[in-house]
C-alpha cells in the first residue's frame, strides 16, 4: 500500500529582533496561511486482498464468528430458553465475543511472534482488561435477572 503525505509549503518558524526598539527578546514569525496537507492513498485490490493473509486478523475474526453463531446454543443449554437464531445478532450474552476476539488476538501473537514479544505483552494486557470488563458486565446482568 502507498500513503503519500506532503505538505504544500513548509512551516517555517524563524526568531527575528524587532529593529524598532531594540529589545533582546526574540519575536517569532509564523506564516499567515496554515500549509496546505495532502495524502495520497493509493490502494488497490491486492492491497484489501492481504489482509486475508494477516493470521491475527483471520483468528479474531474466527473467534468472533464461532463465539456469536454459538449463542443460540449456550442459551438453550446453559439459561433453559427456546432455540432462537436472533440472539446469534445480538450484542451481549455468553460466549463474549469480543472476549474471545482478543484472545485469539493475544494468542496468534504468541504463536506468530513468540512469548516475550512485546506486542504479545500489550495484547495479553488488553485482552485481560476486556475480559475483566465483560465478567463485570455478566455480573451486572445476572443481578438484574435476578430481581
Amino acid at each position: 500500500m502507498a500513503l503519500q503525505c506532503w505538505t504544500s509549503h513548509a512551516l517555517f518558524v524563524t526568531f527575528t529582533q524587532p529593529k524598532n526598539h531594540g529589545r533582546i527578546h526574540d519575536v517569532i514569525r509564523i506564516p499567515r496561511k496554515a500549509p496546505k496537507f495532502t495524502c495520497l492513498v493509493n490502494i488497490g485490490l491486492a492491497d484489501i486482498a492481504e489482509v486475508a493473509h494477516n493470521k491475527v486478523l483471520v483468528a479474531a475474526a474466527v473467534s468472533a464468528a464461532i463465539g456469536q453463531l454459538s449463542k443460540p446454543v449456550t442459551s438453550v443449554i446453559l439459561y433453559g430458553k427456546d432455540f432462537n437464531f436472533r440472539t446469534a445478532f445480538q450484542a451481549g450474552g455468553f460466549p463474549s465475543t469480543h472476549s474471545s476476539s482478543v484472545v485469539a488476538t493475544a494468542t496468534s501473537l504468541a504463536i506468530e511472534r513468540g512469548f516475550s514479544d512485546s506486542i504479545f505483552g500489550l495484547s495479553l494486557v488488553y485482552a485481560g482488561l476486556v475480559m475483566y470488563d465483560a465478567q463485570d458486565t455478566l455480573v451486572e446482568c445476572e443481578v438484574l435477572i435476578e430481581r
